[in-house]
Order: C-alpha cells, then sequence, then structure tokens
C-alpha cells in the first residue's frame, strides 16, 4: 500500500511522529512524505527508508489549497492508495478533502495535537494511523557533520547543553543552564552550548561566559553536534526531541507544558519540572539526574 502522508508539524511534532510511521512501515506501508523543507533532512535521519514527497511548504503544495492543484501533485496524490493529512484546523482543510475526492481518493484528516493532556503526543498519532498498539522508540543513527565539533578532547564526558526553546515560558533561566554547565567542567567534563536563531537575543550573554558555543549550526550539524556527546541537557523543543530520538542521557526542562504528553520518545532523558520553582530549587535535580557528582558523569 501506498500512503502519502501530509504532515506540517515543527521539529518536534515530526520526532513525536517518527515511530508511529516507521511501525506503518514496519507492517507493509510504502510511505511518501511531505514535510516542510527545514525539517526535511531530519525526516530523513529518522526515517532513512521513507521518500520524501513534494514539500508541503513549496509552491507546488500551495496549489492543493487552492487555484488548479499542479500535475506533480495531481500525480502524486492521485497514486496514493491513502492520504493521510495533519491538516484538519487548517481554513482549506474542507477544500483538501473535496480536491482529494475528485482525484478518486479520500483524504484521512487530522490536526497537529497542541493542546495538553493525560496520553502522550506518540499515542494519538500512532491511533490516527490505525496502529493497535504504541510504537516502539526510534533509534535514528547519527548523521555526519559538514563542519568541525567543538570538543577539544575525545577524553572528557561530553554535555550538550541547550538553553532555548520557542516559547519563552518554556525556557528554563539561562542562570541555571550555566550553573549546570560549570559543575559539570568543575568535575572533569567537557560542554558545548548549541543555541540557535531563536536564541540570538542571548548570545552576547552566552559569549560572555566564555564556554564554547555553536551557534546557527545547519539541522543536520546540530544533530551531530548532538550525537557526538552522550549527555543532553535542554527544554521541551524541538532538539531535545532530536537527542531523545538519538538516545542520549540527559534531562528535559518542562515549564508549563506536562512531561506525560510531550516527553521526547527513545533515549534516557528524565524529565525535571520548573514552573514556579526557583532555580535554586531546580538544580539539584537537574545535577542528580545528570549524576554530575560523579567525576567521570557515568551512565
Amino acid at each position: 500500500m501506498r500512503v502519502a502522508v501530509l504532515f506540517p508539524g515543527a521539529l518536534g511534532d515530526l520526532c513525536l511522529l517518527a515511530p508511529a510511521l516507521a511501525s506503518l512501515e514496519a507492517c507493509g506501508a510504502r510511505l511518501e512524505l511531505s514535510v516542510q523543507r527545514s525539517v526535511a533532512p531530519l525526516a530523513s535521519m529518522l526515517l532513512p527508508t521513507v521518500t520524501l514527497g513534494p514539500p508541503i511548504d513549496g509552491a507546488a503544495m500551495a496549489t492543493l489549497f487552492g487555484g488548479a492543484v499542479a500535475p506533480a501533485i495531481r500525480a502524486w496524490l492521485g497514486g496514493a492508495d491513502r492520504i493521510v493529512a495533519w491538516l484538519a484546523r487548517s481554513a482549506q482543510a474542507a477544500e483538501i478533502e473535496k480536491r482529494c475526492a475528485l482525484l478518486g481518493v479520500s483524504a484521512e484528516l487530522h490536526a497537529v495535537p497542541r493542546t495538553d493532556g493525560d496520553r502522550h503526543v506518540g499515542t494519538l498519532y500512532a491511533e490516527a494511523l490505525g496502529l493497535a498498539e504504541l510504537p516502539p522508540p526510534l533509534r535514528a543513527s547519527a548523521p555526519a557533520s559538514s563542519r568541525p565539533l567543538p570538543w577539544r578532547t575525545t577524553m572528557a564526558p561530553r554535555l550538550v547543553v541547550h538553553p532555548g526553546a520557542g516559547a519563552v515560558t518554556k525556557q528554563w533561566p539561562g542562570e541555571g543552564f550555566l550553573d549546570v554547565a560549570r559543575m559539570w567542567v568543575a568535575t572533569g567534563g567537557e560542554v558545548a552550548v548549541l543555541l540557535g536563531p531563536a536564541e540570538s537575543a542571548a548570545t552576547p550573554w552566552w559569549r560572555a561566559t566564555g564556554l564554547p558555543l555553536a551557534v546557527d549550526l545547519a539541522l543536520v550539524d546540530a544533530a551531530a553536534l548532538v550525537a557526538s556527546a552522550p549527555h543532553w541537557i535542554g527544554n521541551d523543543a524541538g532538539m531535545s526531541h532530536v537527542a531523545g530520538a538519538l538516545g542520549r542521557q540527559g534531562v528535559v526542562l518542562f515549564g508549563p507544558t506536562r512531561p506525560e504528553r510531550w516527553m521526547p520518545c527513545g533515549g534516557a532523558l528524565i524529565p525535571v519540572r520548573f514552573a514556579d520553582r526557583s532555580i535554586a530549587m531546580v538544580t539539584p535535580e537537574v545535577l542528580a539526574a545528570l549524576r554530575i557528582d560523579d567525576p567521570r558523569h557515568s551512565a
């Protein structure tokens, strides 16, 4: 069965969907996945045997939402045995359903989960795809980096620190991350601070700390950096989901969101809540989860 999957979700959303897609593929489905161009390299890393279809944010796919449908999209969807689209909350959802029907196929429309709840989002994705069981965690292979990694030695235990998140409310204060990073270094480890475009305002502050920074890396290079260090600390954000898929150990910090709902799949990541708690209250939990009292940072 050829299954066309249209998914507009961001980095973390894709990581949460990927185990269900891998399970569907293991059941014999031939998947073709349409995602945002920015996350396409990650999709290939997570699901190396899945074919990438036309990008969901590309010009050809835009014709699905209005005007004459591009021949490439007409052929792509028309040749599918099943279409699963996470577009149910878009204004054009009804139009997509109608256009697919004209092509002789029906579209199963779902919404990318955005609300909180008691059930893990990975379970919701599995149910949407018709899977009877929660898929096992996906273990992605480490990508190769196109640029030198910041590590000075191969001997010291490595920790990647990612203090960013898309929403300010989801960010544990930078001072907390800095305390953890300095403690890690003091006990013999090596640290790299990963900063993306969303953290640009905080980059000068981090530069003043003297810690090695990895700034504005391409997605594949950022994933390679994460894979090069066994240990991770970050907020509930897309790169923490990448760390989980890569099997990293460490901590994910949760503010207003619930770990029961949004915890990254796979790995040995431990959730720590920081909402309505001071840095002094949260830091000991983070240090304990990282086993930072052990100078070898053993797993």
